[in-house]
């Protein structure tokens, strides 16, 4: 049999058309816009608390140029922005900020004592808790009988920028654990629906002002705040019924929801980041509310205006040059400490992850497009209340966001990027969701194909939802290929974070790649999201009080599972790849194939490309679009000096296979393979196969060696890696993650790795679909490692 041509010379001519690339100034592919202002976000951020930190004066306070008579409240402001900045409270600055307002008497007025409820619940220190108890306390008794504050418990005076600040205080100082009256929320709602300027059924909108009411006009800094204001006291206000059985589908719209929805239209139609709309003062006042009436309520938009991209792009170019403060003109925002403090707290805030988007569908109006029907949002704080549950959990962020994303324009307009934003998609309804057709269809499809999470659930124990969902499965894969089936009681599922050993929920689970990226849930635990609330009443019924923690426990558990517990800031969504795909070359350039095998060839099927896509992105490295599935036998096997292989399954190779696979080695090539989760049957054979086909066994690759340090490449020699673990005490699924060197494993040939092998997984986190029961890598480190064993691979 003749000689096959030796590969190395295709890495020779891939060498040659690297150098080529290198001298007419290749540059990775252009980063997209979200990349690029994430970037400038997070240098802001660290410019700004470089800024603060360095005015802070040697008792650890720190002094305004303006509002002056407001010290303390200033220090406040400053120490809370470098909190919620990332900054922790043992910092020397924050520390000494957090020493100084706790030498100080208690405050009496009132923007005072809710900044400093504020910013003592974020320390979240023991030391706080009985002066939090007391400033809270001491706030609560500065409401006026009509519901609102002014700037002390004297007099009758009041105003909605009071009124706004010490709801502010009081929900940190609930979400603490301050028992607050509620009273205080009754009342402080009814103010706010009395203030609103114009019938909350206007098109265009209803808006609060200052004194509200007819005194006044409405103004964009107020109606942010009217927002944010009802949106906390109705989170407070829930209704438990009296024989405590909950009739999740016999509620109207309430009245705050309605007033809410009139606000967010009223800033839609008259929307700014340049100015105050209605003000001509207070611009980053009016920001810092945006981004909490924004992120509160669940907008990614207001109007056509996504409030995050284009605030922070601003924030961005105002920043100073010279010592990365901001200021504005005219008030308190002269002064650079107050104008940089609410400057920061929007850049950081509003960026924190987006855990869960909540799917707006159904069917739209022919002509204008718009909703003829809410039936996805039968219940508007479930999502919210899911999110909250979560944020601050051990292991998760302690601020966390979620949003509402419209399929409708996302097909129309952003295509699966939209959907990508956040790992979880939920969807609910009563009504079959048979209006997904077309291009809505073929969205959904491709945000699964593309990693995504699809939770479901029904609402209001209604067969047409059920009927219709599993109908939409059955349209989202006509080929049959993927199929819904009910999970058994012992999937990962039931004991992620909270551990159902005895008749768990029912959930119904297609497979999908590395994970069962679909699953529902034909009950309505959304209703139950609804009804929860941080702190229980105190005359909750043990049996709904069972009934919500229950649905609240699988609610983390899917999230948990669905995300690994990994996640992304605002800014850091996963490039789609319809979006970076065509960047790639389909000829000329250098090809991978993959093996295929029984033991689960394509479990991770969009791995290699999301993998080609970051070299090219991050290290201006071309490889071919053409990735084909070979078998070991295929002659096509030499033309491609990288074979790329992995699974979950036990699997062989016949004696033929095992031959061919050999001699494509002997003569350059390179096969580059790894578990995926870390799966011990695909561990065990492909470690068999290795042996019978070299007759030794796979060797370490030592940490010195050039593939963890290589040129063009990274630094991979420490690494984060993540186990599972099993909790004696409950039995709940976790994780532990440590810095390690890689493990990576080899044969050698003429003294090069011919094979590379990762017994812990990185397709599955490439895939972005690795949950907390894989072993393995997070997907930048995994990204990181692959991208090496590449390089290696194709420039010895």
């Amino acid at each position: 049999m003749p000689r096959r041509r030796p590969l190395r010379t295709h890495v020779l001519t891939f060498a040659l058309i690297f150098v080529q690339l290198l001298v007419v100034g290749l540059r990775p592919a252009r980063a997209v816009d979200d990349a690029t202002l994430r970037e400038q976000v997070l240098t802001a951020i660290t410019r700004a608390q470089q800024f603060l930190s360095g005015r802070q004066m040697p008792d650890g306070s720190w002094e305004p140029t303006a509002l002056g008579q407001y010290k303390a409240g200033v220090t406040s402001l400053a120490v809370l922005s470098l909190l919620y900045s990332g900054m922790d409270r043992n910092d020397p600055v924050v520390r000494a900020g957090l020493d100084h307002l706790r030498s100080l008497p208690d405050p009496v007025k009132t923007y005072e004592l809710a900044m400093f409820c504020m910013v003592l619940a974020a320390a979240n220190d023991n030391r706080d808790v009985g002066r939090l108890h007391k400033l809270a306390t001491r706030l609560e008794s500065y409401q006026r009988p009509n519901g609102a504050w002014g700037y002390d418990a004297n007099g009758n005076w009041w105003d909605n920028s009071n009124t706004q600040f010490a709801l502010l205080g009081l929900r940190e100082a609930a979400h603490a654990g301050v028992p607050v009256s509620r009273r205080v929320w009754q009342r402080a709602q009814e103010h706010w629906l009395r203030q609103q300027i114009g019938s909350s059924q206007l098109k265009s909108g209803a808006g609060w002002g200052y004194k509200g009411g007819g005194e006044g006009s409405p103004t964009g800094s107020m109606t942010v705040a009217g927002i944010s204001s009802l949106t906390i006291t109705s989170s407070f206000l829930g209704l438990d019924p009296p024989d405590g059985q909950l009739d999740c589908c016999g509620e109207d719209r309430s009245t705050a929801d309605e007033a809410i929805e009139a606000g967010i239209r009223w800033i839609g139609n008259r929307f700014s980041i340049s100015n105050n709309p209605g003000n001509n003062g207070w611009l980053l006042y009016y920001l810092y509310g945006l981004e909490r009436a924004g992120r509160l309520s669940g907008r990614r938009f207001f109007g056509d205006h996504d409030w995050y991209r284009e605030g922070a792009d601003f924030l961005v170019k105002r920043q100073s040059v010279r010592n990365g403060s901001w200021a504005s003109e005219g008030g308190g925002e002269a002064d650079a400490l107050v104008a940089t403090s609410f400057a920061l707290l929007f850049l950081s805030k509003g960026l924190s992850p987006v855990l869960i988007n909540k799917l707006n569908y159904g069917p739209g109006d022919p002509i204008t497009g718009e909703p003829l029907s809410d039936d996805w949002n039968n219940h508007p704080h479930d999502i919210q209340n899911l999110t909250q549950h979560i944020s601050g959990r051990d292991r998760w962020p302690k601020l966390l966001n979620w949003q509402e994303v419209d399929l409708r324009k996302a097909a129309e307009t952003e295509g699966v990027g939209a959907l990508l934003q956040a790992p979880v998609l939920f969807m609910s309804g009563t009504e079959s969701p048979d209006s997904i057709q077309g291009t809505q269809l073929e969205l959904l499809r491709e945000y699964l194909a593309q990693g995504g999470f699809l939770f479901a659930v029904q609402n209001c124990d209604n067969t047409e939802f059920d009927t219709g969902f599993r109908n939409l499965i059955r349209r989202l894969f006509p080929d049959g290929s993927m199929q819904l089936r009910r999970l058994p009681d012992t999937h990962d599922v039931y004991r992620n974070e909270f551990v159902f050993s005895v008749e768990p929920p029912e959930l119904w689970g297609v497979d999908f790649g590395c994970r069962t990226a679909v699953m529902y849930a034909p009950y309505d635990h959304a209703c139950r999201w609804e009804h929860w609330l941080r702190h229980d009443p105190p005359n909750r019924e043990p049996g709904l009080r069972a009934e919500i923690g229950k649905s609240m426990q699988l609610g983390v558990n899917v999230v948990a599972y669905a995300t690994g517990r990994e996640v992304h800031d605002r800014l850091e969504r996963p490039a789609a790849l319809a979006e970076l795909e065509d960047n790639l070359p389909d000829r000329g350039h250098l090809g991978i194939a993959r093996l295929r095998h029984t033991g689960g060839w394509d479990t991770a099927p969009h791995a290699l490309r999301h993998l080609q896509i970051a070299l090219l992105q991050k290290n201006g490295i071309p490889t071919s679009a053409e990735t084909p599935t070979l078998v070991a036998t295929d002659p096509a096997l030499f033309d491609y000096p990288l074979l790329y292989m992995h699974g979950r399954q036990n699997f062989s190779l016949s004696d033929v296979e095992q031959e061919k696979l050999r001699e494509y080695l002997e003569n350059g090539g390179v096969l580059f393979a790894d578990a995926c989760c870390g799966a011990a049957q695909f561990d065990a054979s492909f470690r068999d196969l290795i042996q019978e086909i070299f007759g030794q066994k796979l060797e370490r690759i030592p940490i010195d060696h050039e593939l963890f340090d290589i040129e063009l490449g990274y630094n991979v020699k420490r690494v984060r890696r993540r186990l599972p673990t099993t909790s004696a005490d409950s039995g709940a699924l976790g994780f532990e993650e440590s810095w390690a060197e890689p493990v990576l494993e080899g044969i050698k040939i003429n003294d090069r790795y011919v094979v590379i092998y990762s017994k812990y997984d990185l397709s599955c986190a490439l895939e972005r679909q690795a949950t907390s029961a894989c072993s393995g890598y997070p997907t930048e480190d995994a990204t990181r490692i692959a991208a090496n064993i590449i390089l290696y691979a194709l420039l010895q």
